[in-house]
């Protein structure tokens, strides 16, 4: 393992140059092409400054178009650093990584993704196994060992939601490391939103509360509500210990530990989790120093109840930004430096953005722009069959090519598979319908299969590869807005209007890097919302040049042919 090297006590006169010792780092196997070698020698650069002068920026931006491989430039940081947390923004990605860049960092995940090994014969979490009983031992469960590699290892890699979760909920002291890496960041303000959310299940309400919570005005209003239970749960959750403590059979502790747990130990354990869980969120809400909250409440009955945080500014210095010496946020786009310190707690004149142009040529990824009308909320359902129509010509324009469409939910995604079963048959055999949380599934079906499948579904904007002939075509068929449906989309939206467009605008580059993913590849993107030319003309100083470059185009053929 590397020797851990703080930055204090780097000299960089005693060092050969920055840049060519993060060359030298790029992961094993792999050779830099000439931006991502570009991009680290200007990376050293500001690096060498840092050492040099602790007054200069220590917060790098690294916005390159999907495609540049950022993960590479991730992992080279990284594995320079000799200490780094890598942080990515799902456990896909983690998966890739490990598969990318095997043996050259340390992958962790919750609990409920490692299995107890005490209990072959049954599929028992380690969350639910041997070590979580009361008193048990500290064994060396699969997720034991993930863990504690990662804490001595030269790069913990995991997402940021369980990295938020274990210095946030569980306290768990994660010694300050050299770099902080954490890739597709575009995303951060939500993972943040999301891991600090307090949310209580229909069934939890009706265990903790005695049935579903009153649907109140406002977040706020909760508070006192919420806070008149606080000593009761705790009080029960007193119990539920009490309870597992009593189900320990008297006799040779080692005879018990062999036995599988019981259905009532798993769901007292469960419950004593969910309790804990519970009531530090419960704490932590109606003691919130910022009063800015929204739920969300569904009117269907057996709704949850979550209660979310407007902004993130606050905590995400101790939950992040002081968890490393020098932090890099990689993604395609994360817009204005200000705005972006701003929603993250930064300051930014301690920001440096590094910012790389497309090396792919726009013949290898054109977006051709066929607008079938102005999409949104109230015209969708009248305008269904007209995008539908035009998804059918586009997909048999392109019979052997394997694609993707972008739809704006899963309700349309299904709506569109019933459609063309009915009218177009022969496309219809070619879909794969994304359900929530199949992701993974649908993608290795994709991949098996030699036949022209499409992907359809609202959730393959981003941390998708999908090189080649994996993909020669994507369709949006409508501009990525985010749902003001959502509540605490709206709040969001009426707390900063910049933040809505901005959104807007990096799901957007995202998606559309999906279709040109190395210097070899091609494919091309089609936009069928005509919301779109209005956006590029109010909105484009919310886009990078890249992507402008397309777009530009995309409309001047479009007029063109009108």
């Amino acid at each position: 393992m590397p020797a851990r090297r703080r930055l204090g006590t780097i000299s960089p006169q005693r060092t050969s140059p920055i840049q060519h010792e993060l060359l030298a780092h790029f992961p094993v196997g792999c050779t830099p092409r000439a931006e991502q070698a570009r991009l680290l020698a200007r990376l050293g650069d500001a690096i060498a400054e840092a050492l040099e002068d602790p007054d200069r920026p220590r917060v790098f931006v690294v916005e390159a178009p999907p495609g540049v491989g950022k993960s590479h430039v991730a992992m080279t940081l990284a594995r320079w650093s000799g200490d780094a947390y890598l942080l990515t923004s799902q456990k896909l990605l983690q998966d890739q990584y490990e598969r990318d860049f095997a043996g050259q960092l340390q992958v962790v995940k919750g609990r409920d993704n490692y299995l107890c090994e005490r209990y072959p014969e049954r599929r028992v979490p380690t969350s639910l196994g041997m070590c979580r009983r009361p008193r048990g031992p500290q064994c060396q469960c699969p997720y034991a060992r993930a863990k504690a590699a990662a804490r001595a290892g030269p790069v913990f890699c995991t997402n940021t939601a369980y990295f938020a979760t274990l210095r946030h909920w569980l306290g768990e002291s994660l010694p300050r490391r050299r770099v902080l890496v954490i890739d597709e960041a575009h995303n951060l303000e939500s993972q943040l939103v999301g891991a600090l959310s307090v949310t209580f299940s229909p069934d939890q309400m009706q265990e903790w509360f005695g049935g579903a919570l009153p649907r109140l005005p406002s977040a706020h209003e909760y508070r006192p509500l919420l806070r008149a239970h606080v000593e009761r749960l705790g009080a029960r959750l007193t119990m539920v210990e009490r309870g597992l403590d009593a189900l320990r059979p008297p006799g040779s502790d080692a005879a018990w530990f062999d036995l599988p747990p019981s259905r009532e130990e798993l769901q007292l354990v469960a419950e004593r989790d969910r309790l804990t869980t519970g009531l530090a969120g419960l704490r932590y809400f109606v003691d919130a120093a910022d009063p800015e909250w929204a739920m969300r409440y569904g009117p269907a009955t057996g709704s949850s109840l979550e209660l979310l945080p407007l902004s993130v500014a606050a905590l995400a210095p101790a939950l992040l930004w002081d968890a490393a010496d020098i932090i890099v946020l990689s993604s395609a786009y994360l817009g204005p430096a200000q705005v972006m310190a701003e929603h993250l707690g930064l300051d930014a004149d301690r920001i440096r953005v590094f910012a790389v142009d497309s090396p792919f040529s726009l013949e290898q990824r054109p977006l051709i722009y066929r607008p079938v009308g102005r999409l949104s909320k109230a015209t969708l359902g009248s305008l269904e069959p007209a995008v539908f129509a035009e998804v059918v010509a586009i997909l048999r324009g392109h019979p052997s090519d394997k694609g993707l469409i972008h739809t704006p939910s899963y309700g349309t995604a299904r709506r569109l598979a019933e459609t063309l079963a009915r009218t177009a048959p022969d496309q219809f055999a070619r879909l794969i319908v994304v359900e929530s949380g199949g992701r993974a599934q649908a993608l290795e079906v994709h991949r098996a299969l030699r036949r022209p499948t499409v992907l359809v579904s609202p959730s393959l904007r981003e941390g998708v590869d999908l090189p080649d002939d994996f993909l020669r075509f994507q369709i949006i068929s409508k501009m990525p807005y985010p749902d003001l449906g959502d509540p605490w989309t709206a709040a969001r939206r009426q707390r900063d209007p910049r933040w809505y467009i901005l959104e807007t605008a990096k799901a957007l580059v995202q998606t559309y890097g999906r279709s040109c993913r190395h210097a070899g590849d091609h494919g091309i993107t089609y936009m069928l919302d005509a919301q779109f030319e209005r956006f590029v003309a109010l909105d484009r100083v919310l886009l990078p040049d890249w992507f402008l470059e397309a777009a530009d185009a995309a409309l001047r053929d479009s007029r063109a042919e009108s």
